[in-house]
């Protein structure tokens, strides 16, 4: 997920769905590729990359355990994902 703007990614089996507030959902038919450095979604016009973090979401305190880079027919985004840590900088 990432904010400004805001978008989300889901992978179900071999379909990446890329939603975002302002447009209607876009899937991907992706196949799955890993080593030691990290992840990648890739499929027809999509790429995602998913390494390990730590990764702040720039409008919370919160840290996710990954960083997300997607490429797609419009451009790139970048975020975070994996396991949220809500005690991130500035918690009590």
């Amino acid at each position: 997920m990432g904010t400004e703007p805001f978008w989300a990614v889901t992978v179900k089996g071999s379909t990446a769905t890329l939603e975002r507030p302002d447009k209607a959902p876009v899937r991907f038919t992706v196949s799955r590729h890993a080593d030691r450095r990290a992840i990648r979604y890739l499929g027809g016009g999509f790429s995602m990359t998913v390494s390990e973090g730590p990764c702040s979401d720039g409008m919370s305190n919160a840290i996710w355990s990954d960083r997300v880079a997607v490429a797609f027919g419009e451009g790139t985004l970048n975020g975070c994902g994996g396991a949220r840590d809500d005690q991130g900088a500035g918690a009590p």
